[in-house]
């Protein structure tokens, strides 16, 4: 199965993937998908006579949307309030906006944290390449200001 992109709206509510095939197309694993039906996040799912989640082009959509909203960080909960508020209709539409707004906010302070760490990385990263390169010592390393004579402190070998 090719990967969808993560913007396409479906629209088909033909029943024609499997939990499997779904995992294929969006990335995911099997159990995720099983775990975001089973806590009434996907609207839509079909099952054959067998018990087997049938998904449509436009569940899938969904469940694409479900894992958007729980990767930014928001909890089952909240992505069950959005998954309501959506099926209720456009009344809720000023709350959802908030709601996405306010994830939107959250992620940008989730990337800057993460730029920040990056940072701290590829510092140590040149950091760690200048020292083998060099073939010199970790001044940086707390154990290496450590008195020998220090009991206990630096690890028996």
């Amino acid at each position: 199965m090719t990967p969808i992109r993560h913007y396409e709206v479906l629209t088909d509510r033909t029943p024609k993937y499997t939990v499997k095939d779904v995992a294929e197309m969006l990335e995911l694993s099997t159990y995720t998908i099983r775990y975001y039906d089973n806590s009434g996040l996907i609207p839509f799912v079909e099952r054959t006579n067998g018990n087997i989640r049938m998904f449509s082009d436009y569940s899938v959509t969904w469940l694409r949307l479900v894992h958007c909203l729980r990767t930014t960080g928001l909890p089952i909960e909240g992505v069950k309030h959005y998954i309501d508020m959506c099926l209720e209709g456009d009344s809720t539409i000023e709350e959802r906006s908030k709601l996405i707004f306010q994830q939107e906010k959250s992620l940008r302070q989730q990337i800057q944290v993460l730029q920040q760490q990056m940072e701290v990385l590829r510092y140590k990263k040149a950091y760690y390449k200048n020292l083998l390169e060099n073939r010199q010592q970790d001044s940086c390393n707390p154990a290496n200001h450590l008195k020998k004579s220090e009991p206990h402190i630096i690890p028996q070998e």
